[in-house]
């Protein structure tokens, strides 16, 4: 039975590019938004505004090791092969919340697409404390069946939220 959520346990989602499929599927969510690269800073702005306790982020990838869905654990200050703001390469750590249960797994591989991007952006306000939150962000592999993905972050979140 899915349990109604409570202020202190608020999540919001984002989703970017394909993923958005999956966010609108999630029954243990309370705030979904699509992020593109022409909307992202008004995403963040609307997070520094509501200041959620919870983030959380899904990305695809595709490449090796397609087997469990990625809870990302390091993010950097690399975009395309460029650095931004800096002219030394950075990793910032991301402690998330979710844990992992079967399908999932932590993981060091956020890469240096979008994903990496909106990271970097987040856990930059989190650290400079201008947004109260925390933050976990969710690789999906291309080939995972949504059927399968679905029922597994929303039992990852069901379980986040019972502690």
């Amino acid at each position: 039975m899915d349990e109604l959520p409570t202020l202190s346990k608020q999540v919001y989602g984002f989703a970017l590019g394909s993923t958005g499929r999956l966010l609108y599927r999630l029954k243990n969510i309370d705030c979904c938004y699509l992020v593109f690269p022409n909307n992202l800073d008004k995403y963040l702005d609307m997070l520094l505004h509501d200041q959620p306790p919870y983030i959380l982020g899904l990305g695809s990838y595709s490449g090796v090791d397609q087997d469990k869905i990625h809870i990302e654990t390091i993010c950097s200050n690399q975009f395309r092969n460029d650095l931004v703001n800096s002219d030394q390469y950075t990793e910032v750590e991301m402690k998330p919340f979710l844990k992992p249960i079967e399908a999932m797994k932590y993981a060091k591989a956020i890469g240096n697409s979008y994903c990496n991007q909106i990271s970097w952006k987040i856990m930059k306000l989190i650290n400079q404390v201008e947004l109260r939150s925390q933050y976990t962000f969710l690789h999906i592999p291309k080939t995972m069946k949504p059927w399968i993905i679905v029922p597994e972050i929303d039992q990852a979140l069901l379980n986040f939220r019972k502690f």
